[in-house]
This record gives C-alpha cells, structure tokens and sequence, in this order.
C-alpha cells in the first residue's frame, strides 16, 4: 500500500496559489524554525473579508465619519505591534476613499451627490495626509508624497538661449533655389552692441545671379554680418525628409521623401541685441479660430466633442510688401494651438508687432490642466500669452487660480503693460480682495483684473465682488497709466456709487492704478444701466475722455464720461540693487473724480451683441451684428441683407453729435454673427459665423466662419474668405491687426522687432504659482514642518537657498537643466539626512505648480541585496496622494482611482514586508515564497478534495 503525507500536496498547492505562512492556515502567531516564539502577526483587514460594504463606507463618510480609525481592528490586534494597528487604520482610510471614488464613477450618480462626494474626498485626503505626517512607526516609515533620492522638478524657468528657429521655408532638394527667396527681396537687421546702434541690409538682389538656395542666401547674409564686425550669425537648419505610406488598390504602398525641410537658426549672441524690420511693410491680421463637431454622436446628452483651436495670419489688401501684397488676404501661417487651450477669448497687437492672447484652458488631459508644459492648480485657468509676429510663442503666463476662472478681457498699453480679467471661483492666491463679500467661494464668480509688466511679470492681481454673481468683461489702458475695468453684477458692489438699476445683471465702471508701494489702488466704480440685464462690451479711452458700449435691455448702448485724476509724486524707501535702503521719488494717479456726460442709444440688437470699440483717426468705431435693420447710426452706405447681419459705425468722439455718422451691413441671407473686431486706418475687419450666402461665396464645410476686410467710408468689401477647420465645423473667436506686421521677414518666418532670447527668470511669471503658495519641510519623523512661502520677486536661486535654511543645511539644493528650463533638484547634503517635502496647507500648495513631487527624499544603501534608507531608519513607502482629487469629471474620476489603488497597494507591500521580517523570511525568500496573505481560491480548495478523495482512495480511505 502507497502512503502519502496529504500535507505535502496541500503546502504544493499553497505555494501555487501564492498563500503561505500564518495568513494560509488562518493562525495569526508566527514561530521561529526551532520553536521559539516570535512576533505576533495579525491577518491584515483586507484578507479576512471584515471590511464593511462601500455603500456603508460612503454613508460613514458623508455622514462626517471620522476616515481614521485605530481602534477599527483592536480584536484582531493583541500582543502585535503598533504598527500594524497604524498600517491598517491607513488602509481603511484609503479604503474609504475609493469607495467615494467608485461611487462618484456609478452612472446617473445626481450632481449634488457628486458635489458631497468631493466635500467628503477633500476632507478624507486632509484627514489621511493629517495622520499619516504625524505618525511614528518602529519598524517602517510612510509618507504622502514619492520616496526619492532626489526631488527634480519638471517645471522651471527658461533658460537663457540665443539661438532662434523659424518654422519651415521650404521643403525640396538643397540646391534647389528657394521660390520665397525670388525676386525683389529685403530686409534689415539692426543690431546693438555696447550701446551703439549699426543697420544691416539684407537685399537679395546683391547676390546677382547666384542661385537663391538656402545655403547660398544663408553664405551671404553672414558674409554681411561678418563685414559689419558682429558675432550673431545665420544657419540652415535642416530636416530629413519622412517616407509615406499611400493605399493602392487596398495595399498600403511606402513612397520615398519628396524632399528634406529647410529652416533658418538665429546664432545670436549674449553681448549683441538684434531686431528685424522691413523697408515695405502691409497691414497684418491675426485671426484665431475654434473647430470641431460640437456633437460627433449625435447625442445631445454626451459631451464629446473634441476641439483644436488655430492661430492664422493673414497679409492684408494692399499695396504694400509682404507675402500676398497686392494679392489680398495671402495667408502667411496657421499654427495649431496647444490642445488644453479650449477658447481664445480675445486678441491684442502691441506697439512692438507681438500678438497678445488671452485664452481659456479647460481640456483634460489624463486629470490634469497645462499650459505651455505648465501644470495648472484647479478645473480651468486663464492663459495669457504672448507670441511673436511668426507665430513663435514669447511667454505664457498662467492666472493660478484653484478652482475655475475665465478670461474675459485683455488690454495692452502703450509701454508694453498688460492686463487680463475675467471671473473667477474659488481661491485664488495673492490676489488683493478690496472689496469682496464672497472670497474663495467655490460657487459663486468674482470680478478679477491681473496687471502684468512688459515682460509677463505679475505686478498685481485684484479680486472684488458682491453677495452674487459678477465678472469683469472690458479693460482699457489710460495714457496715464490708470486702468479702467468694465463688467456686470448680480448684486451691488461695495463701494459703489451711482444709481442701483435694479435689474438682473447691472453693469459697472471701474478704475484702478498702481500705488507708491506697487499695490493696487481702487480709484472709483459707478453703476448704470436698465431694469433688465445689462453689460459691459467694451472701453475706450481718450486723453481724460472714457467712452463705454454696453448692452443694456438688448440696446447698444454709449456712455462718455470725464475722468480727473490727481497725480501725485512721493518718496519711498526701497530697497537698491546693492541691497541697501533708499529713498526714491514715486509718481502715481493718487485720486479721480469721474463725470457722467452724453449717452447714446443706438438701438436694439435684436438679439445679436456689440463685439467692440476702437478709436482710429480720431473717430470714434463700434461693431457688432443685429437683426435690426434700423440702428440709430445715421449714413448708412450699404443696406443689411436680412436675419442677422455684421454692422460697423463711424461716429465722433462727441458720441452726442451724430452728423459724422456713416454706418455700413456686412452679411448675406442667412445669420451672420461678429465674434471679432479691430480697425487700423480707417478699415475695419471681422470675424464670425458665416449664413449661408454672405458675400455670394460658397459654403465650404458644415458650419462656417468668415473673416472680411471692409472700407467703413465707402462699405466696400476690399476681401473676404469664408472659412472651415475640423470635422467642417469653425467658428472665428478673435481678430487683431498689426498696421505693420506683414513684410519680407514673413518669407524668412523672422519676427519683427526686438529678438528676446532671455525671458523673465521669476518663478512666478514661468509657472502658474502665485505669490503667497506654500510647501513645507522637515528633516527627521515627526519633527516641526517648516512652511516655505512663495513671493512675488523669488527666483530658482533665492527660493533654493530658502530651502537650504529652512533644512539646516541638510538639503541639498541645486538649479540643472530640463530640456530648455532651469529647474530645481533637492538632494541630502549628507549620507544621513532625509528631508521629507510635504504640500501646502488650505490651496496654496505650490509643489504641482513646480513640478516636485513631495515626499522623502534621502540616500540610499545596498544590505543583503537590497536597497535601504542610508540614514539607518526603516524602509520608508511612499502614498503619492495629492492634497486634493477631482471627482467632478471623468478624468478626474478615473485618475481619483488610480491614484487611491496605487496608495492601497503601497500599505499592502508594507505589511506583507513587515510581516516577513517578523517570520525571520528574507527578502529573496519572500520572492519564491508567495503573497503572504489572502484566502485559497474556490478552484484550488475543490482541487485539493479531488485529491484528497483520491488519496483516501490509494490509502484505503484511512
């Protein structure tokens, strides 16, 4: 008779299904091989099926329930270590956590319930994030953030870089003459060197008859550069060209390159200061664009559509120079815009031919917001951002902004000041609240107007409001300096004077200045308006004279007023670039008085809008589009169509006295609608929705746009394009004019201008943290945090050695390079230091903005294979919990879960590993040996019966 240890076949089986040691045989105490007793291991919770239902797990939750709770697993806890305890009151903490994300990912789950669902995950993260920094553990370590050897952020500030690369001038063979190169072709290159001045031309036509190739032409503007005594310089930077793969006859077939792509690089050097212009020169238009199928399933309940918004410049009619010159609307480019860029809301040209964008960033991007690789702190943010007129991005400077905000307006001055505003919810950091009845509401919108200085700095940021809804929608620049902000409010403003209309959104005047101390200064804010709704379109200013066009009751509406200020120069003690305090006198708009003067109704709209108004030629302009055909413009010198259609007028400054008058239609059968508008000597253009018959052109896609170039005196169309974009969807959402900006440097792809190869160096102005953001730090477990506060002025260098202090020393900071950023990295300056990096308090955490990823970072060492904590303590792991998780949408759902399930599993790997050192199992072993804990699989239990059954059978059932 065959006998066999039956013990055998089930510790194979055991070992098979990964279940060994005490966790298999249910037995909680462990022993050593010879007998002697050890440690007492418990069965974590989640082995032994204790853990409550989520749905009661959400119910604790949302009830207030605490998320931590050592006390939860007492029974199963005797004569263990406290550890463990600690360990699984994490766990189920976490545990809660995903089961408020699973529910908020539940189909028909009602938007109040998903907004108390992210009360309750906010809390439950501070909670864990609490708890977990305030541990002390004997044997391991955990923290909320990564577990490093060095913290490298991702986000930085620009390095200095002298070179500039054009986009592509041609495409072919490298000693083919360049077709943008023939013909009567010039520009200039002036260059500043030790404060003298000297001009280089470039003329084509003194190469005479050597070919135009790019190597040739590059040969001969450095031989110009060369004789002129400077050291920038010109190269050809090329591409190889790419296969393609074409079907033929249902067979993809593999075609050579056409051809390699051809670039110019600027070698620009550090000593010299360089800019381009052009002897001939032609209006420039900028058009931006938003397109997609708004419902790609047909589907009204779906939200799918996926957008790409567009920057096209185009060389206006004209006799001027420039690609397209004489043939109206060449198109120079058309860059496609970042994907998280959703809308651009409006569009500026600067003194200096630059293109200022103020855009909307709302697209999700596996959970996340960025702008120009910056990451961004709430649902949606507002982007400024500054381009070059090639259509090379400058800057982009984000609002920071926690929750949501939209921009609204965009202003830029004479002398390169900027200013953005728009509305916004929630915190936002720095900002001056004066006056503000809601601040940090997470629901209800707030005025905010953000001044920047020539160069993308932030000099302030001002948040104002009342008990309900408003927003800032008009921004424009006094010669002065004084900046007035126009909007509409639900409710009244504190601090505003001026008859209450009463209605449901009332509109506004505001104005602010800089004060001696660089803060902002509110000067005055007059209500008006009707009964009904009203708002603020636009503002125009004129020496003293502040003009506004408002929608009030559906009526385009013109409002002067007279603005005194008081002008004021004082001393002020700064601080010098020696470091030392000095006295310095101040000039600053101090005070001003304003005075209502004429108004002006133009009309209804009849549902249409009043897109804007310009001063051009000391004329007064306003456009927008109405189904009226009767507007209080008088002259008017071409009819409407019908339906909708766009109207320009011309009027004088004395918007009382209407015999200048002159009023032109644009439109054709169908609706047309003005998303855009601008005027440069005394032409306007336009963008919009394009009807179906406007200016007798065909349709081109499903939903077209259109843009047109119109003489205002005459009401002649000197052109026009319809337009179409992805899917046959477009819709035109801004529209800017350089009245220089076209010329030969298009046909180079060089910008005109000043070249700026160096960028602000202020942590501030290159990533979207804000003055006043926080991170803290510690050097030991349980020891004081320190908080580290983000200011306005602070660089790589000044914010490293605030880290460095605040560490003892122990820190090792450092700036390197990340691609074409400067970055910081953080490092133990000794073996045995660990510094631990955790996330601001209240939403003013700045790690994300910066890139690090928080947590502890110390030195390493190998023991018996493997990788330990070089300052001696236990193994430190690493939860990776953001301070906050969005339960809002999709994506943010979806990442919620992923991120919890990644710190469950940390927990999970710290128990099994603890556990293991307390059954004397080594690390290798461990490898071989199977999980540790969990139940033997159904399949397997019925498995070992079958062979138990046949055992007994072999060993005559005994």
């Amino acid at each position: 008779m065959i006998t066999f240890d039956t013990s055998t076949l089930l510790s194979y089986y055991q070992a098979r299904s990964g279940l060994t040691g005490a966790a298999a045989s249910g037995t909680s105490a462990t022993a050593t091989s010879s007998g002697s007793s050890k440690a007492v291991v418990p069965s974590a919770p989640w082995l032994g099926g204790s853990t409550p239902a989520a749905s009661e797990l959400v119910r604790s939750a949302l009830n207030g329930r605490k998320f931590v709770d050592e006390a939860a697993n007492s029974t199963s806890l005797k004569g263990a270590s406290p550890d463990y305890a600690k360990l699984f009151a994490t766990y189920q903490a976490l545990n809660t956590l995903s089961a408020i994300a699973t529910r908020a990912g539940e189909k028909r789950v009602p938007d109040s319930e998903i907004a108390r669902l992210q009360t309750a995950m906010t809390r439950g993260l501070s909670e864990i994030s609490g708890y977990v920094q305030g541990l002390s553990l004997d044997q391991l370590r955990l923290t909320t953030g990564a577990v490093m050897t060095s913290d490298k952020a991702k986000v930085g500030v620009p390095k200095a870089n002298y070179t500039y690369t054009t986009d592509t001038i041609y495409s072919g063979q490298v000693d083919d003459p360049v077709p943008k190169f023939q013909g009567n072709v010039s520009f200039d290159v002036s260059v500043k060197a030790f404060g003298v001045t000297k001009t280089v031309t470039m003329n084509l036509n003194d190469m005479g008859s050597t070919p135009r190739t790019m190597s040739n032409v590059v040969s001969y503007m450095n031989d110009q550069m060369k004789a002129a005594g400077f050291n920038t310089a010109f190269a050809v930077q090329r591409t190889a060209g790419q296969e393609r793969t074409v079907q033929v006859n249902g067979k993809p077939v593999t075609l050579p390159a056409t051809g390699d792509d051809f670039a110019l690089k600027v070698k620009g050097d550090s000593a010299e200061q360089i800019s381009f212009s052009a002897p001939t020169t032609a209006p420039a238009v900028y058009v931006t664009t938003k397109a997609g199928n708004p419902d790609p399933d047909k589907n009204a309940a779906t939200d799918d559509a996926v957008y790409e918004s567009t920057l096209t410049k185009y060389s206006a009619a004209g006799t001027g120079g420039g690609p397209g010159a004489g043939a109206p609307g060449g198109k120079v480019f058309t860059e496609t815009l970042q994907g998280t860029i959703s809308t651009v809301r409006k569009s500026v040209t600067g003194a200096d031919g630059s293109l200022y964008m103020l855009a909307d960033v709302a697209t999700q991007v596996d959970g996340k917001l960025d702008i120009d690789g910056q990451p961004i702190k709430g649902d949606s943010d507002v982007a400024l951002l500054k381009y070059d007129s090639a259509g090379h991005l400058l800057f982009a400077q984000s609002l920071g902004a926690t929750d949501n905000a939209s921009g609204l307006s965009l202003a830029v001055a004479a002398d390169g000041s900027i200013a953005v505003a728009g509305s916004v919810s929630g915190r936002l950091q720095g900002a001056v609240n004066g006056p503000i009845n809601n601040s940090d509401s997470s629901t209800t919108t707030d005025s905010f107007v953000t001044r920047y200085s020539a160069n993308g700095d932030e000099q302030w940021t001002v948040r104002r409001g009342g008990l309900q809804e408003d927003e800032a929608t008009a921004l424009a620049f006094g010669a002065d300096g004084v900046l007035y902000v126009g909007g509409r409010s639900k409710s009244d403003l504190p601090g505003a004077v001026g008859t209450d209309p009463s209605g449901g959104w009332d509109a506004y005047l505001s104005a602010f200045a800089t004060d001696a101390n660089g803060k902002p200064k509110a000067l005055f804010t007059q209500k008006f308006g009707s009964a009904a709704n009203d708002s603020v379109s636009d503002i125009v200013v004129n020496g003293s004279q502040v003009i506004v066009g408002s929608k009030e009751d559906g009526n385009a509406v013109l409002r002067s007023f007279d603005v005194t200020t008081s002008v004021v120069t004082e001393n002020v003690t700064q601080l010098n670039k020696y470091g030392a305090y000095e006295s310095v006198p101040v000039t600053y708009t101090k005070t001003a008085s304003l005075t209502a003067g004429a108004t002006r109704d133009l009309g209804s709209l009849r549902g249409g809008d009043l897109a804007g108004l310009k001063i051009d030629g000391g004329q007064l302009y306003v456009g927008g589009y109405t189904a009226n055909n009767l507007m209080s413009i008088n002259g008017a010198t071409t009819p409407p169509s019908g339906g909708m259609d766009a109207f320009v007028g011309r009027m004088s400054l004395d918007i009382s006295d209407a015999s200048a008058d002159v009023l032109t239609y644009y439109g054709g059968t169908g609706d047309d609608t003005v998303t855009g508008f601008d005027v440069k000597n005394g032409t306007a253009w336009l963008v919009g929705s394009a009807g179906a018959n406007l200016d007798g052109q065909p349709t081109v896609g499903t939903a077209d746009g259109y843009v047109a170039q119109i003489n205002v005196g005459s009401g002649a169309v000197d052109w026009s394009q319809r337009l179409t974009g992805k899917d046959g969807y477009a819709t035109p959402t801004s529209v800017a004019v350089s009245g220089s900006g076209a010329s030969a440097l298009d046909l180079f792809g060089l910008p005109s201008g000043t070249m700026e190869f160096k960028q602000s160096d202020r942590i501030t102005t290159s990533t979207a943290a804000r003055a006043g953001d926080t991170f803290q730090i510690r050097t030991r477990e349980r020891g004081p945090l320190t908080t580290i506060t983000i200011e306005a002025s602070d660089t790589l260098e000044t914010l490293a050695d605030k880290i460095k202090r605040a560490s003892g020393f122990r820190a090792k900071v450092e700036t390197v390079t990340n691609g074409d950023n400067r970055v910081l990295k953080i490092s133990p300056a000794l073996n045995t230091a660990t510094i631990e990096v955790v996330a601001g308090k209240g939403g003013t955490d700045v790690l994300t903005a910066l890139g690090l990823a928080g947590g502890v970072v110390r030195a390493t060492k190998t023991e018996n294979g493997k990788t330990v904590s070089a300052d001696g303590g236990g193994q430190v792991y690493g939860l990776q919990l953001p301070p906050e998780l969005d339960l809002t949408t999709e994506a943010g759902r979806k990442n919620a879960n992923v991120v919890i399930s990644r710190a469950m599993a940390q927990i999970r790997t710290a128990y099994r590993e603890t556990s293991d050192a307390a059954q004397g199992i080594s690390s290798d072993n461990s490898k071989t040996s199977g999980k540790t804990g969990g139940t033997v699989p159904k399949y397997l239990t019925d498995q070992l019966s079958n062979y138990q059954a046949a055992l007994n059978r072999l060993t005559g059932g005994g």
